[in-house]
């Protein structure tokens, strides 16, 4: 009976095995069909701002006061007119309809020859302020601009920030100045104030950090997130104004003739020859963080305290998925952060989705992604969003490896929120963890990267050129440099590739996996500015976190609850699923597959000592 009930278990265990290894390929093809099809904006009905001290919270569009009547108001004049036949005379000008309707009354009763009427200006501005509305005059729930810079098209919205830099007005379309890029939009999406009557958007710097303070909603809604430590030329108390975070000025004036006058050249800002870049916003994904997994795990806790978070103990995934697919374990950290509200959003808790995977604008709860938990959702982001995706250099989303902003960067394609990449970024600012920050040493490549030669070597073979054929054409590409060499006079930077490359380094292999020992290339240093010096941007492939046979849940021992945990996945491996690492553990017996031969194995040590 004993032996006829254990084949039945065993019967049960395979059956159990084989339908799990069938939902899991189900659902993994229907999730990489939904990434290889989707292309349009990521714009959920929420979004989170930080706040001074490193607290965030969630904004729900429904709570923001999108009214721009008053705004609109703002940007109108009335002028007081006498009529003399054929001939017009504008007595005087009025800020509201309301004091030059009575002014028209009190001339009313008076005699005269005229006849008076009001008539409604648009007020000439010299210096103005782009006011974004919140929905397009398309009834999209973003507005849609021309990037100048690039040629691409992109899309934001005023709900997350409200303001841009008035440019002019070029062939009918209102040129802006938002998050790093020049934006052409159509008239009736936006409204232009005078600066001096508008609420504008401004960097300062306190106890030793950079913030951002942007303004966001039509009520006067702000909200301040650090983005670096201080730079050494701006100053504590100052108001510094800036619309690509790298040039600032004191005078708003004085930025808009810039930008007017030049996309590359800031002679009026006060660090004109000394970009400001924020680190871990333009830090290629192609790095390793140097915290560890239990950082991660009192990060989130920190921020979420006893509350119901997805987030909670998923540090080793973060680090297992950077090891295996050469994807930053911090960068995807921010990243999940402030998309799932840390954790606790919705989308995060109903469909263990930490990223907002498929929340297109049309439908982003019932459209988003669903995952069996939320380590395979960290899983998905690394290979298949970045690594294989967004990084993928022949890929319609890819703009760089960084968070970046508009111009550049996952940011242009993957959320409608313009400082999307900075928020991501921001949360690294508050923990201050050994020699993370500035570890690795970044450059521009300067402009537009159009028929940009990538080699294997200097002066050698051309490995990938960016722009050209289904490649977008990047802008200001931020890359992590290795190396210099001299070859025949010339200084080269190697640099780490955002794509994988084959194994000869002859080509780019997006689906290759990314060894950051071979996926390196070449670049003239001529074509390149440094804007961060690194301490030290070696990274090695190899996998620092090790593992300890029998120690199946990770914990540094082996005991019951190993045994326990095994068992579980050994009858259902779909619903109590294990990490590589713990699979590594688990198969004890190195086989290469876990059985109850292992589940044996770790029984007999456990009670009996029976070493493996």
């Amino acid at each position: 009976m004993r032996k006829k009930l254990s084949r039945v278990f065993m019967l049960v265990i395979s059956l159990t095995l084989v339908m799990g290894l069938f939902i899991n390929i189900s659902n993994q093809n229907n999730i990489e069909a939904k990434d290889s099809t989707q292309d349009g904006p990521e714009v959920t009905d929420y979004f989170t701002i930080i706040n001074e001290d490193g607290s965030s919270m969630v904004i729900d569009f429904d709570d923001i006061e999108n009214d721009d009547s008053e705004i609109i108001e703002q940007t109108k004049e009335y002028d007081l007119v006498a009529n003399y036949g054929d001939e017009q005379e504008v007595i005087a000008t009025y800020e509201t309809e309301d004091e030059a309707q009575a002014a028209l009354n009190r001339r009313l009763k008076l005699r005269s020859f005229a006849t008076y009427s009001v008539e409604e200006n648009t007020k000439a501005i010299e210096y103005g302020v782009v006011y974004l509305k919140s929905t397009g005059h398309d009834g999209n729930s973003y507005l849609t601009y021309d990037n100048v810079l690039t040629g691409y098209d992109g899309y934001t919205t005023g709900s997350y920030t409200k303001d841009a830099a008035y440019i002019g007005t070029v062939n009918g379309k209102i040129r802006a100045k938002q998050a790093g890029t020049i934006m052409d939009f159509d008239s009736r999406d936006v409204t232009i104030v005078d600066y001096k009557d508008a609420n504008i958007s401004y960097y300062y710097v306190e106890n030793g950090y950079l913030y951002h303070r942007y303004y966001y909603g039509s009520n006067g809604n702000y909200s301040s997130q650090r983005v670096g430590k201080k730079p050494s030329y701006l100053n504590t108390g100052t108001k510094y104004y800036s619309y690509d975070g790298h040039y600032f000025y004191t005078s708003y004036p004085a930025m808009i003739k810039d930008y007017q006058n030049s996309n590359t050249s800031y002679p009026n800002a006060v660090n004109k020859s000394n970009p400001f870049y924020n680190y871990y916003q333009f830090l290629s994904h192609r790095s390793k963080t140097t915290l560890t997994a239990s950082n991660f795990d009192a990060i989130t806790n920190d921020k979420v305290g006893s509350s119901s978070s997805k987030m909670k103990n998923m540090g080793q995934y973060y680090i297992e998925n950077q090891n295996t697919y050469g994807v930053n374990a911090l960068l995807m950290f921010g990243v999940s952060g402030n998309e799932s509200a840390w954790g606790t959003s919705s989308i995060a808790q109903d469909k263990n989705n930490l990223f907002g995977h498929g929340a297109v604008d049309s439908n982003p709860y019932y459209g988003a992604n669903g995952y069996a938990n939320p380590q395979t959702s960290i899983q998905y982001h690394a290979e298949k969003f970045i690594s294989n995706g967004y990084l993928d250099n022949e890929d319609w989303r890819y703009n760089g490896g960084h968070l970046g902003d508009k111009l550049s960067g996952i940011n242009v394609r993957y959320a409608s929120d313009p400082y999307w990449g900075e928020k991501a970024a921001s949360v690294n600012y508050y923990y201050n963890y050994g020699s993370d920050y500035n570890k690795y040493t970044i450059g521009i490549i300067n402009e537009q990267q159009k028929s940009y030669k990538l080699y294997k070597e200097p002066a050698s073979t051309v490995t990938h050129t960016l722009g050209s054929g289904r490649s977008p054409r990047t802008y200001n590409l931020p890359v992590i440099i290795l190396d210099t060499v001299t070859v025949s006079g010339k200084k080269w930077y190697k640099i780490q590739s955002d794509t994988a490359l084959n194994e000869s380094r002859t080509d780019t292999d997006w689906d290759n996996q990314y060894k950051f020992s071979r996926d390196y290339l070449y670049v003239p240093a001529s074509d390149v500015t440094i804007v961060v010096n690194g301490t030290n941007s070696s990274t090695s492939d190899s996998n620092e976190t090790t593992y300890l046979p029998g120690d199946v849940n990770g914990d540094g021992k082996i005991s019951s609850s190993d045994l326990l945990k095994l068992e579980k996945y050994i009858i259902n491996s779909s619903k109590n699923n294990l990490t590589s690492l713990q699979k590594e553990a688990a198969d004890i017996n190195n086989d290469g597959k876990i059985t109850t031969s292992d589940l044996l194995k770790l029984e007999k040590y456990i009670v009996f000592g029976t070493k493996f």
